[in-house]
């Protein structure tokens, strides 16, 4: 467990010595001043084989990247970060994100248990990225039903893909912040003889603790009118209780005031007030004094009993300007090596990670605590931390085959094995353990003839099993198996382009409970059965451009997704989302029909793009409220499928001026707004969740800017988030959170230093110091984003 037990001071030591060797070693040949470039910064919204992405490189990564995946992409239309703190965060791509979104390193199914919990998401060490290309849809014919919603594929440099002709280049990197911690990382790529190539980087990352501007919760989570559902999201207790309303009654009886003061006859002040102007007293009618506190003309709805609130308090005490258990710290290891020829490549590579943070949440098990003195009431549990450890390794295998042939142009085969420990803790306790091992291999055949036809053939197939364990574990033992073949073909003629995918695919799941396990109490009453699905996919898409001056495509997608494993299985308490979780393993497929319409004009220099898309969602499956909860804040929800319905539009405005190499200025301006509907006839569904799915990201409008300019490189943003206007129910109707805006900012400059490239930075975020709650966090209530940060940081590229 050298990982575990010191990854942090061999990463240390690594640094320092590589640094002094640098400084120690005979400098290379001289570089004239006038040769410093800052290489430029894309993000491309391009078309592929088959489906419109975008696609991010290194360069433009090292000015978005943040603690997680989901707050990288945040600012790109159509993603949003869902929230579960500081260092939990995953791409929701329309509205959709965790099971219904492919995570890939490589074009291979990452092990993203984030549908499973959202604080098991993918750990990513952003220094190891080459690119990140997004699909927002028509990725399942590629990737299966797990990207129902579309997917995102990260590149990394763990096995080399070129030989770079060097001994050996690439970077050390530090950076520390006000608000956000320290970092270090480095990053070594080299070739040894004509064919072989090596890489090596590792990473360090710690904070103790963030700052936030004002208090954790919101004013509301206070307020004397606080509902049920509310208090179990704001974690608060409420002490309350409900009097009766004397100002609705006319009368006093007679017979209560005589009777009230005699035992066996069970009265009290409630029964003293009445709407009767006569009490019956010995058989007599008697009349009943009025109620001098009554107030006539009040509504006839007017509530019977009101809430008298004596006082509330939080769970756990919590610190104004302090986001509560925002630790975290992450490490990580990669290496690998390739052999290299003119038309062929293969490759091994080996990643481990490890990371600790915490959940600004608290609960408790509710279960009698020893006493030795058995005549002394037991001491009740108290709220602690919740935090979540991993530890996840990584072997790899990539081989590619390009041959000089009129027809097949391209052979992939790849192939990675995971081993991951996960767990969820009560300060340092564990409740829940998730032990997972997964294989996965993606084989695919790249054919072209002429510009007429282009072909994209594959299979793959994936095989995870997963033993949990833990005082409270949600899970029992499970296993899933995908198996899919899926084609693709694209036609061009003249201005006309038309793409047509199909994809089969058959995926198992099943679940076997140990003693230890308490099944689900939900719908299906945790039966546990196994299941088989056979799914398909299909997408096409027609295109037609006009010179480079006009763009549209109109495209259509069925996908079907099979149910998690969580979804079918899960029952008990889900610390990382405050819930007992209850799984239904009768749940059918998903199914969606999507349409959309883009287009993309080009003009002087200004580029216009404009997204409109729409989605038919049979048997939609989500996490349904029931109205009840459990001691502890743990509010209990059930798996449950209805239809539903995902609209909305992405507008970018982009402008960019080269004058030359050293002088770029991009400004890029761009709108989002996604609406998920309910279209079923589920009464209980309208009961619970409403007309619109709570937590739906809200609408947002912002500008980027970037300029180059010979060695100074500038970088600002401003999101403005708008407050929800399509609001769900949690029971009760949601709140809509305050509308907040974002501004960010970069400064970049290049310089030599002993002959070496350094590019040091200046960068700041949330500058504004805004409270934000973002209203897609489930969290929203207990922690804002965190306050203003400002970083420096150094760059030495070898």
């Amino acid at each position: 467990m050298i990982l575990k037990l010191g990854l942090s001071k061999y990463l240390l030591l690594l640094f320092v010595f590589i640094s002094f060797k640098l400084i120690a070693q005979k400098p290379p040949t001289p570089d004239s001043i006038k040769r410093i470039s800052l290489e430029e910064i894309r993000v491309e919204k391009r078309l592929t084989r088959y489906a419109e992405v975008l696609y991010i490189d290194s360069l433009k990564l090292r000015s978005m990247q943040s603690r997680s995946l989901g707050e990288t992409l945040d600012n790109i239309p159509g993603i949003h970060n869902s929230n579960y703190g500081p260092y939990i965060g995953m791409p929701s791509i329309r509205s959709l994100s965790g099971n219904r979104v492919g995570i890939l390193h490589n074009g291979v199914a990452a092990n993203d248990l984030s549908g499973i919990s959202p604080n098991l998401g993918v750990q990513v060490d952003f220094d190891n990225i080459e690119s990140i290309t997004l699909y927002k849809s028509g990725a399942n014919v590629l990737y299966g039903g797990k990207a129902i919603g579309g997917a995102v594929n990260l590149i990394d440099q763990t096995i080399p893909k070129y030989l770079n002709g060097a001994k050996i280049m690439g970077s050390l990197h530090v950076e520390a912040g006000t608000n956000e911690g320290h970092k270090q990382s480095v990053n070594l790529a080299g070739q040894i003889g004509k064919h072989w190539g090596w890489h090596f980087g590792g990473m360090n990352y710690k904070n103790d603790r963030f700052k936030i501007p004002g208090n954790p919760k919101p004013a509301l989570a206070y307020d004397s009118d606080i509902d049920p559902g509310t208090e179990n999201l704001a974690q608060v207790i409420v002490n309350a209780k409900n009097v009766q309303n004397v100002s609705l009654y006319p009368y006093l009886s007679e017979y209560v005031i005589e009777k009230m003061k005699e035992p066996d006859h069970g009265l009290s002040e409630e029964d003293l007030y009445t709407d009767r102007p006569y009490s019956v007293i010995g058989g007599v009618n008697v009349q009943n004094p009025k109620n001098d506190k009554f107030i006539a003309g009040q509504p006839e709805n007017t509530p019977r009993y009101v809430r008298e609130v004596y006082g509330i308090r939080d769970y756990h005490p919590v610190e104004k300007g302090m986001m509560p258990n925002s630790h975290g710290e992450s490490k990580a290891i990669n290496l690998g090596t390739s052999y290299i020829n003119d038309d062929f490549r293969i490759g091994l590579g080996l990643k481990a990670n490890e990371g600790f943070f915490g959940v600004p949440a608290f609960a408790k098990i509710e279960q009698a605590a020893h006493n030795h003195d058995h005549d002394a009431p037991a001491k009740a549990a108290i709220y602690s931390p919740i935090n979540t450890r991993s530890l996840n390794y990584e072997g790899l295998f990539e081989s590619a085959y390009q041959p000089i042939h009129k027809l097949i142009k391209k052979v992939t085969v790849n192939y990675s094995f995971h081993y991951g420990d996960n767990r969820e803790l009560l300060d340092i306790y564990k409740v829940n353990q998730f032990n997972s091992r997964r294989h996965a291999i993606r084989s695919v055949l790249e054919l072209q003839s002429r510009e007429f036809w282009k072909s994209t053939s594959g299979i793959e197939y994936m095989d995870l099993s997963m033993l949990s364990e833990g005082l409270m574990r949600y899970l029992p033992n499970v296993e899933s198996r995908e198996t899919g073949i899926f084609t693709l073909h694209q036609f061009k003629y003249h201005a006309f382009q038309i793409d047509l995918g199909y994809r089969s695919d058959w995926t198992d799941r099943s679940a076997h409970a140990d003693a230890d396990y308490k099944t689900s109490r939900g719908l299906a009453g945790g039966n546990l059965s196994p299941r088989s699905f056979q799914l398909n996919q299909f997408n096409s898409a027609l295109q037609w451009q006009h010179n480079s001056l006009l763009q549209i495509r109109l495209s259509y997608n069925h996908a079907e997704r099979a149910p998690g494993v969580n979804e079918l299985y899960a029952g008990n308490n889900h610390f990382a989302i405050i819930t007992e979780e209850n799984g239904d393993d009768r749940l059918n497929p998903e199914i969606a029909n999507s349409v959309e319409a883009e287009t993309k004009l080009n003009y002087l220099g200004f580029s216009l793009i404009t997204n409109i898309y729409h989605s038919r969602f049979n048997n939609y499956i989500y996490l349904a409220h029931t109205g009840l909860s459990n001691p502890g804040g743990f509010v209990k929800k059930e798996w449950r499928a209805s239809d539903t319905e995902i609209s909305g539009f992405e507008m970018t405005l982009q402008y960019q001026k080269r004058w030359n190499e050293q002088h770029i200025i991009h400004i890029e301006g761009f709108a989002d707004l996604v609406k998920n509907k309910n279209t079923s006839d589920d009464e209980m569904r309208k009961w619970a969740e409403g007309d619109y799915m709570p937590n739906l990201p809200t609408s947002r409008y912002g500008i980027q800017a970037r300029a180059d300019i010979k060695r100074l490189n500038l970088n600002a943003s401003f999101t403005q988030f708008m407050k929800q206007k399509y609001l769900g129910k949690n029971i009760n109707l949601e709140k809509a959170m305050p509308a907040y805006a974002m501004l960010s900012a970069q400064i970049g400059y290049l310089f030599l230093l002993r002959r070496y490239q350094v590019v040091a930075f200046v960068s700041g975020n949330n500058l504004l110091n805004i409270e934000a709650r973002p209203q897609n966090s489930p969290l929203k209530y207990l922690a804002p984003l965190p306050g203003r940060n400002l970083s420096a940081g150094l760059t030495i590229k070898i």
